[in-house]
Parts: structure tokens; sequence; C-alpha cells
């Protein structure tokens, strides 16, 4: 069984040419300190748009079993959830 591997990383990376399926994001080619920052952050909420289409898709008891799963790691963890 070979794995699918899904790259999120900009364009020209070396990651996006091995990768089974590439989601690049292009940010401007500028350099300064705060730009790994802001590729990351683009990263990230391409993450959770995916996350977020992914649950929606799975229906009400997908969300159902999600929510029960937090409510019992609150409990375990009430401080960090």
């Amino acid at each position: 069984m070979t794995a699918i591997v899904i790259a999120i990383t900009t364009a020209n990376f070396p990651l996006a040419q091995i990768a089974s399926l590439s989601i690049t994001i292009a940010v401007p080619k500028y350099t300064n300190i705060y730009m790994p920052m802001v590729l990351r952050l683009a990263q990230l909420t391409l993450i959770d748009v995916l996350e977020t289409g992914f649950i929606l898709r799975r229906g009400q008891n997908f969300r159902d079993n999600l929510k029960r799963v937090k409510d019992i790691l609150h409990d375990v963890y009430p401080d960090k959830i």
C-alpha cells in the first residue's frame, strides 16, 4: 500500500514536488522578520477551513461525537480546553 501525502506548502518547496497532492499557498515575496509567521498563519487558516468542511460533510452524528469528546477532555483538563 502506498501512502498518500498531502502537502500544504509553497509552490516551489521540494515537498510540493513529491507529494501526492499539493495545496500551495502564495505569500508576498518580500523578506522581513515576520514573513515565516504570515505563511504559518495562512497554512493554519487553510487547515481550519479544510477541517470545518470535512466535519460538516460527515454529518450531525460526527459533530455530536466530536462534542462528546471535547466535553470529556474538558472534564479531564478543565484549564486546558
